[in-house]
């Protein structure tokens, strides 16, 4: 289920996850699932740092094929497992968003996520998220198909505390991208002029 709605610059969506509410949460805040999947098809992590507390920052930089693409961020409010508010800035647009996402638990193994961002500083950058956001959620499901099929769709299939084998993680995600531009597999943004 996808409901988008782009009104007065600000993107609001919900998307239906068939897995519980812990796991989603965690594929959102741990560094080895973000790595994994973060990003419109086409792109790869090269860094992902975050300071995972109220306050803390977080930075990471999108390749799509050559082209970086910083976002930076601090969260405001973390209420484990239940929702995430963080601010977001782009080097291209360097205003801030906000972003709000509440996980809903739908009692049968399923989560709702319900997501907004916003203000943004215009209406075309407002579409480019929502086509992004669409992809990258895309490749979050594509992602949780694969931990389902080797049996480890669980919140806690990485330790926390655990920061080794990011290289590795790093070069799955860059050959992902690749081979997703290599068959064209990217999406385009729609231009709302």
């Amino acid at each position: 289920m996808n409901v988008h709605s782009m009104s007065d610059r600000v993107l609001a969506f919900e998307r239906k996850f068939n897995a519980p509410r812990d796991v989603v949460f965690s594929l959102w805040t741990h560094p080895r699932h973000l790595i994994r999947w973060y990003g419109p098809r086409g792109h790869s992590l090269t860094v992902c740092e975050q300071d995972f507390r109220e306050g803390g920052s977080w930075r990471i930089c999108m390749d799509r094929g050559g082209e970086e693409v910083w976002i930076w961020g601090t969260y405001h409010q973390i209420i484990a497992p239940e929702k995430l508010v963080f601010s977001s800035s782009m080097h291209f647009h360097r205003y801030e968003t906000l972003v709000t996402i509440h996980f809903g638990d739908l009692g049968d193994g399923t989560t709702l996520m319900r997501f907004r961002q916003g203000e943004f500083g215009n209406l075309q950058d407002c579409a480019d998220h929502s086509w992004g956001w669409d992809s990258a959620l895309d490749c979050l499901m594509d992602y949780m198909l694969r931990l389902r099929d080797t049996g480890n769709l669980r919140a806690d299939v990485f330790d926390a505390n655990r920061r080794d084998g990011l290289s590795e993680d790093f070069a799955e995600a860059a050959a992902r991208a690749k081979a997703e531009r290599e068959r064209g597999d990217v999406f385009v943004p729609p231009s709302i002029t």
